[in-house]
């Protein structure tokens, strides 16, 4: 008889544990709160270009900026904007800049299939030739002086070569200017400084590379012999069939001892077939050529006023450098204090140390007609 109640006791306080533990898990589980989970997704797009891969997140990061703005439709002639897209580069202030192209590009470069298409603007010679294997950041002078309303007349960029070749005065250097000269709009009129890059290798090796917004002078509408300043084809100039453009202006980099300057450069740069001209007393506007001497609208493929005729006439350049070979300017080339600066905010320019000769290309050099054969209906 005990020993059955014992084993009864014992079957109870069983049953007792066993109904505690139910309890408790169940009121584990309604006391436990349930668990949120959230995801964050970000969406990626990749641009490439011939030289650079750039991935940006898009959900922080707009496409286009004040540095590499989206463009007139009417330059892209039938590529699509991306295919535009693809041509940059990132400048020395680490943004990104649009850059050189040529006219016609394949659509796809992995997928030859697609074919080409052909913008409706050009920028003059392929910037890789030579000495030079790098391509400019357009528009990276004019955002350190803070007009980057320069940098959205992207087809006004405008690239010149020159071999090491030439009947100049024994100098036998090989050059590249970068210059910012449309010749469809009314900017041009009012506006003096535009982008100059000046990139030189001499005879003996010793490199040249500056870059700043230079002062084209005054506006002269003008026609006959070609002198003095930023000379834009008037009425006149239609009239008597006088149709050419050409700015001639001096640049000076840093203080020293050729005319004040580390660097002096006075280039004329041409246009013998500009696509507009323009009317005494008033600034605000420009008239098509075309459609004064052909009858056509303007940047129309027939027509032969397209801007794409160019040239550098008689491009002087002078050293006076006491050194050192690198210093700091402010977009204008005035000398500033390295200690004050940094790519955002400075130009780092390069000069020759005690390289203090002169010289005058005294050549013109006329440039292939560069083809659009869609025209140039957004300017060029």
């Amino acid at each position: 008889m005990v020993s059955r109640l014992y084993v009864m006791l014992a079957a109870a306080v069983l049953i007792v544990m066993i109904a505690a533990v139910v309890v408790e898990s169940v009121e584990a589980r309604s006391d436990r709160r349930p668990r949120t989970t959230t995801r964050t997704t970000t969406t990626t797009r990749t641009t490439t270009s011939p030289s650079t891969t750039t991935t940006t997140a898009t959900t922080t990061s707009p496409q286009y900026s004040d540095t590499f703005p989206a463009v007139n439709p009417a330059i892209l002639g039938n590529c699509p904007p991306e295919v535009h897209d693809r041509y940059f580069v990132i400048g020395p202030d680490g943004r990104k800049y649009r850059t050189w192209h040529p006219v016609t590009v394949p659509i796809d470069p992995n997928n030859p299939s697609r074919g080409t298409c052909t913008f409706a603007h050009e920028h003059g010679d392929n910037p890789r030739q030579g000495s030079f294997n790098d391509l400019p950041a357009f528009g990276y002078a004019a955002k350190i002086a803070g007009m980057v309303e320069e940098i959205a007349a992207h087809s006004g960029f405008k690239v010149f070569y020159k071999p090491r070749t030439g009947n100049g005065l024994g100098n036998n250097a090989e050059w590249r200017i970068v210059v910012h000269q449309g010749t469809a709009g009314a900017g041009r009129l009012v506006r003096a400084f535009h982008s100059m890059q000046i990139d030189i290798v001499d005879a003996a090796g010793r490199r040249t590379s500056v870059n700043l917004m230079g002062d084209t002078g005054n506006l002269n509408p003008k026609c006959g012999p070609r002198v003095g300043d930023r000379i834009v084809p008037d009425e006149e100039c239609v009239s008597r069939r006088l149709f050419y453009e050409v700015w001639y202006f001096a640049i000076r980099v840093g203080t020293g001892t050729i005319h004040g300057a580390r660097f002096f450069a006075a280039p004329g740069i041409a246009v013998y077939n500009p696509m507009t001209y323009m009317k005494v007393g008033d600034l605000s506007r420009v008239y098509p050529i075309c459609g004064e001497v052909e009858g056509l609208p303007l940047g129309d493929p027939r027509s032969f006023f397209l801007g794409n005729m160019r040239a550098v006439e008689h491009p002087d350049f002078g050293w006076g450098n006491p050194g050192p070979e690198y210093f700091w300017t402010d977009a204008f080339g005035r000398e500033v204090s390295a200690s004050n600066c940094d790519p955002t905010r400075c130009i780092r320019q390069r000069v020759p140390v005690g390289y203090y000769a002169w010289f005058d290309d005294d050549s013109v050099f006329d440039w292939p007609w560069i083809d659009l054969p869609l025209g140039a209906p957004g300017g060029n």
